[in-house]
C-alpha cells in the first residue's frame, strides 16, 4: 500500500515543482516507516501485549491514511502517456488536498517514532542480535534505523572499562569565547581558532556545585552523546566539563549541522515579532512536547522547564527575518535520575519560577518530584507558545514582572501567592477562546491535559501508577497517546 502511494505521487509529480516536492516528501516518509517496520518485525516475538496492541492501532491509522492517498491519486488515469492541460489543472486544484494528506502521513510517522524507541528500550537482550542482522542484511534505510536503535540501547548499558569518558578537560575550551543567549539559562561558545566563516559554535550550561549528582551528570551526558536532535528535541552532548578553579561543572552540547543563531523561547516571545505562521508555531509545540518525552525515556526528570530553558535555532539559508520553527530543550541545571532522591529546589519563593512549578512542588511541604511535574511545566509553556505572548517581562535591573497576558486583572497579586488558584486560572486560560481561536480545540485540550495531569478528575494521568507500564518504567504509552498523539494529529 505504501509503495502504491509513492508510485502514484511519483507519476504526477512532474506537473510542477510543488508536486515534485510532495513526491519527495512521500518517498522520504515511507522509506523511514519501512525501515522502522523492518526492525520492528525482528522484535515482534519479544513485544508485550500492550505494546503490540498500541502498534496495531497505529498501523491501522497508517493504512487508513495510505488508502486516502491512493484514492486521491486514483482519480487520474495512470495509462495516459502524456499529461494533458486538463489533468495538470486538476492536479493544481488538488494540491492543497494532497499537501494535507502528506502532512497526515508525516504526522503519523512522527507519532510512531517515539513509540518505536520506547519499544526498542524495552526489548530483551536477544533483540541486540536481531538488530545486528538488520544492520548487516537489511535495506540501507533499515540498516540506518538499526544503527539508531543500537546506539539508543547502548546508552542504557554500563560503559566498558575502556570506553571513552564523557568528561572534558577545561583547557579544551581555551580557544572558545562565551556569549549569553538573551533570556536563557544556556550560553553559546564560539571557536576563535578558525575563520569567522568556519566558526564552530556549541551551547554550554554551567551547573553549580551540588545541584546535580556527579553520577547523574555522567549518565545523562553519556545517554545524550548519540542523540539525534531533530528526532528527540535534545541536543547531542559533547561531554561534561569539570572545572578545577570552581566547584561546578558544565554540559557542552552540539548544534545540529546547518543550524545557527540560538534564541530562547522567552526571547522570541518578548521580541515583539508576531509568529504569523501557525503551522511553524505548532511545530515548535510538537518538538517541545517530544523533547520532554525523550528526557523521561532516557530515564531522567528535568525539573526546570520554562521558556528560558527552550532554545530555538534558525536553519541555514532561511530568511533572517523569519522566526524559527525549532524547539530544543536545555536548562539541565537540576536534572536527576528519575529514580533518584529529590533535593530542595533553589529560589523556592520566586513567583516567576513558581509559575512553572506544580502547586505540589511549592511551599514548605512540597512533594517528591515525579514526571507529571515536568508535564505541568510543559503545559504552561505550551499555553504561552499557543498564545504567542509572554507571561513574564524583565525590567532594566533584570527583575521579573507579570504581564497582561496572564489576564488576571486586579486578582493578579493574589493569584501569584495562591498556587492552586493560579493553576486553575491557567487551566481556564487553556480553555479560553483566546487560545482555541488561534490553534484550535485539540491544542487547547492538550494544554489543559498537561496542566491537570495530577488532578483526581483527569482520567488520562490521574495517578503516577497510571503513567507507568507494568515494569514500573516512568514512561509509558499514555503520554504518546494523550499528548504527542493529539499534537501530531493537528494540521494547519
Amino acid at each position: 500500500m505504501g509503495g502504491t502511494a509513492v508510485q502514484a505521487y511519483g507519476t504526477y509529480r512532474e506537473a510542477d515543482s510543488k508536486l515534485y516536492e510532495m513526491g519527495v516528501r512521500v518517498q522520504v516518509c515511507w522509506s523511514r516507516v519501512l525501515s522502522q517496520l523492518e526492525v520492528t518485525k525482528t522484535l515482534e516475538t519479544s513485544m508485550r501485549d500492550g505494546d503490540k496492541e498500541l502498534q496495531q492501532r497505529v498501523l491501522c491509522i497508517l493504512k487508513s491514511k495510505l488508502d486516502v492517498a491512493v484514492q486521491k491519486m486514483a482519480r487520474f488515469s495512470k495509462n495516459t502517456p502524456g499529461m494533458s492541460i486538463k489533468m495538470k489543472l486538476r492536479l493544481v486544484l488538488l494540491k492543497d488536498s494532497l499537501d494535507e494528506t502528506i502532512q497526515e502521513l508525516e504526522s503519523w510517522q512522527k507519532l510512531y517514532e517515539p513509540f518505536w524507541f520506547h519499544m526498542i528500550k524495552l526489548a530483551p537482550p536477544a533483540a541486540d542480535a536481531a538488530l545486528n542482522r538488520v544492520i548487516k542484511t537489511g535495506s540501507t534505510g533499515a540498516a540506518q534505523a538499526g544503527w539508531a536503535a543500537r546506539h539508543f540501547r547502548r546508552a542504557f548499558k554500563e560503559p566498558d572499562v575502556g570506553s571513552q569518558s564523557v568528561f572534558i578537560r577545561e583547557e579544551e575550551l581555551g580557544s572558545f569565547t562565551q556569549a549569553p543567549i538573551p533570556f536563557c539559562t544556556a550560553r553559546v561558545v564560539t571557536s576563535t581558532a578558525v575563520s569567522a566563516a568556519q566558526s564552530k559554535q556549541l551551547i554550554i550550561e554551567i551547573v553549580t556545585d551540588g545541584a546535580i549528582q556527579s553520577k547523574d551528570a555522567r549518565e545523562f551526558a553519556r545517554r545524550l552523546r548519540q542523540s539525534d536532535p531533530l528526532t528527540s528535541g535534545l541536543l547531542s552532548c559533547k561531554g561534561v566539563i569539570r572545572y578545577t578553579t570552581a566547584t561546578s561543572l558544565a554540559f557542552l552540547f552540539r548544534m545540529p549541522d546547518g543550524y545557527w543563531a540560538p534564541r530562547s523561547l522567552r526571547g522570541l516571545l518578548l521580541s515583539g515579532a508576531s509568529h504569523n505562521s501557525l503551522s511553524d508555531r505548532l511545530e515548535m509545540a510538537k518538538q517541545l512536547a517530544k523533547a520532554v518525552y525523550y528526557v523521561h525515556l532516557y530515564g531522567f526528570v528535568h525539573k526546570n522547564i520554562s521558556p528560558e530553558t527552550v532554545v530555538s535555532l534558525a536553519k541555514g539559508g532561511t530568511d533572517a527575518k523569519c522566526l524559527p520553527r525549532t524547539a530544543f530543550l536545555v536548562g539541565f541545571q537540576v536534572i536527576r535520575n528519575a529514580d533518584g532522591k529529590t533535593y530542595p529546589i533553589p529560589n523556592a519563593k520566586r513567583w516567576d519560577l513558581n509559575l512553572y512549578r506544580h502547586p505540589l512542588r511549592q511551599g514548605s511541604n512540597m512533594e517528591s518530584f515525579v514526571m507529571q511535574h515536568d508535564i505541568y511545566s510543559l503545559g504552561v509553556c505550551l499555553l504561552e507558545l499557543g498564545l504567542w505572548e509572554s507571561f513574564i517581562e524583565y525590567g532594566p535591573d533584570g527583575t521579573a514582572q507579570p504581564t497582561s497576558a496572564l489576564a488576571a486583572g486586579e486578582d493578579l497579586a493574589t493569584l501569584l501567592k495562591a498556587p492552586v488558584a493560579l493553576k486553575e486560572h491557567l487551566a481556564a486560560l487553556s480553555r479560553s477562546r483566546n487560545l482555541t481561536a488561534r490553534l484550535g480545540t485539540k491544542y487547547s485540550k492538550v494544554v489543559e491535559t498537561c496542566l491537570t495531569c495530577l488532578d483526581d478528575d483527569n482520567p488520562d494521568f490521574e495517578h503516577e501508577q497510571e503513567f507507568q507500564d507494568e515494569d514500573g518504567l516512568p514512561v509509558g504509552v499514555r503520554y504518546i497517546e494523550k499528548v504527542l498523539g493529539i499534537l501530531n494529529g493537528i494540521t494547519i
